[in-house]
């Protein structure tokens, strides 16, 4: 039988900025959270996903980290870091996304246990010497965690 799966996600417009004084502007709005970069700047957003630590009294696993966005040409997605709690469970570095990602997927290595808390957290990038504020664009239209259920044999020997 296969893994039972559960998958939670929030909305762009949750997002938390980490260095805000890095940006140009924020609009929180119906479809996405739209951030404009400052040129040559970097940050990180972060995205709290409900978290079911446990489910039928047995700890659930970090699947996959599963986010929606899109760039403009001067704006990147450069990294996808999983933390369960204040333990990074997924590092994805050196990506180079721009854009449309409205489906994207970043595995957790080894889908350990929860413990605490999700977090998602993009790492952005804003080019240098870009004509206007337009093309340092990012729209993030949500992120999300698949979990996993303990497997099967686990439940068994345990149930």
């Amino acid at each position: 039988m296969p893994d039972r799966k559960y998958v939670s996600w929030v909305h762009g417009s949750s997002m938390q900025v980490e260095y805000l004084n890095r940006l140009t502007g924020v609009r929180h709005c119906g479809p996405f959270v739209r951030i404009e970069g400052a040129a040559g700047q970097n940050t990180w957003v972060h995205f709290p996903i409900p978290t079911p630590a446990v489910m039928d009294n047995k700890k659930m696993r970090a699947g996959a980290a599963l986010v929606s966005f899109r760039t403009r040409s001067h704006a990147t997605v450069h990294e996808v870091i999983v933390y369960d709690g204040e333990q990074q469970v997924a590092v994805h570095s050196n990506l180079g996304l721009q854009g449309d990602h409205l489906e994207a997927r970043f595995e957790v290595p080894d889908h350990p246990n929860v413990n605490q808390g999700i977090n998602i957290t993009l790492g952005v990038m804003f080019s240098p010497g870009a004509p206007d504020v337009r093309v340092m664009q990012i729209e993030v239209v949500g992120a999300g965690m698949e979990f996993l259920a303990p497997p099967a044999r686990a439940r068994a020997a345990k149930g």
